[in-house]
C-alpha cells in the first residue's frame, strides 16, 4: 500500500487526550515560528512572557510556551522544524489550550527570485511532498491554504508588501534535486519549506484555522545554491516578522470560524 492510500477517516487507536491533559485556562490563537534566534529579542522587548507550568515538545525535550503581554489570549511557541514533529506538538497544544487559530510563519527557499524579491510570501496552495498530511487528508498533489485571503487582507491593511503563490512543502531538503526543482516551478511553485501542507491538512481535520506566511531566505533560483540571508537576519528583523504575525493573530482572534 502506497502513502496515497493511507488516509482512513476512522477512529484513532491512540488519541491526543490519552497523553495530554486540558490546561485550566483556554486561549484563542497561537503564533508558531521556527526561528529560534527571535526569542531573546521578544523577551528583551517585553513582548512575551513565559507560562512557567505550561510546556510542550517531544522526546528531545519540552519547550516553554509564552503569552503576548499586550494580548494575553494569544500565545507564542517556538517549534522544532519538520512536518511530523510540528503537527504532533500542535495536536497537543491545540487540544490542551483549546486553540482555534494558528498563525504560522517562517523562512523559505526561493524558487523564483524575481517574483519573491523583498516580499512576504502568502501561500495559496502547498505541494504535498511530505508524509504527515496523507494521514490527515485524502491524497492530492496540492492542498489549498484556506485562509490566505484573510492574511492578504490584513497585510494590505497594515501596508506590508506581499506576493501570493504556490509553495512546495518537503521533508527532504537535501533531496531538492534539479529535476524536481524544475518540475515544481512548472507547477507554479515559487518557494519551498517544510511544514505548511502538513499543518493545513491537520487544521482541516481538527477544524482549526491556519493563517500562514513565509519570507525568503536562501535562493535555489540560480546556477548554484545561494545561502543569502539564511540564518543571518538581525534580531530586529526577526522581531519585525513576529510583529506582523502578532497583528494577524490580533485581528483573527476576533473573527468567527472561517
Amino acid at each position: 500500500m502506497t502513502i496515497e492510500n493511507t488516509f482512513r477517516n476512522s477512529k484513532e487507536k491512540f488519541k491526543v487526550s490519552d497523553l495530554s491533559e486540558k490546561y485550566h485556562q483556554s486561549f484563542n490563537t497561537l503564533i508558531v515560528t521556527f526561528q529560534s534566534k527571535v526569542l531573546k529579542g521578544l523577551l528583551d522587548d517585553n513582548l512575551i512572557e513565559e507560562i512557567p507550568e505550561c510546556k510542550f515538545g517531544s522526546s528531545h525535550g519540552k519547550y516553554s510556551i509564552f503569552k503576548l503581554i499586550k494580548n494575553p489570549n494569544i500565545l507564542f511557541y517556538l517549534s522544532p522544524i519538520g512536518a511530523p514533529t510540528t503537527v504532533g506538538i500542535l495536536e497537543e497544544i491545540t487540544y490542551a489550550l483549546d486553540i482555534k487559530n494558528i498563525v504560522m510563519y517562517g523562512s523559505c527557499g526561493v524558487l523564483d527570485k524575481n517574483i519573491t524579491a523583498g516580499k512576504i510570501i502568502v501561500p495559496t496552495k502547498a505541494y504535498r511532498d511530505e508524509g504527515t498530511s496523507y494521514h490527515y487528508q485524502p491524497a492530492s498533489d496540492f492542498i489549498d491554504i484556506k485562509c490566505e485571503h484573510v492574511v492578504t487582507d490584513i497585510l494590505e491593511s497594515i501596508g506590508v508588501d506581499y506576493v501570493k503563490g504556490y509553495i512546495w512543502t518537503t521533508d527532504a531538503f537535501y533531496r531538492e534535486t534539479e529535476e524536481i526543482y524544475e518540475e515544481r516551478k512548472r507547477q507554479g511553485c515559487i518557494a519551498v519549506e517544510m511544514e505548511i501542507s502538513a499543518v493545513q491538512a491537520f487544521a482541516n481535520l481538527r477544524k482549526l484555522n491556519l493563517y500562514t506566511f513565509i519570507y525568503s531566505a536562501d535562493n535555489l533560483d540560480s546556477t548554484k545554491w545561494d545561502k543569502r540571508i539564511l540564518g543571518n537576519l538581525s534580531v530586529d528583523e526577526r522581531v519585525s516578522y513576529f510583529l506582523i504575525a502578532s497583528e494577524v493573530a490580533k485581528q483573527v482572534s476576533h473573527k468567527k470560524d472561517i
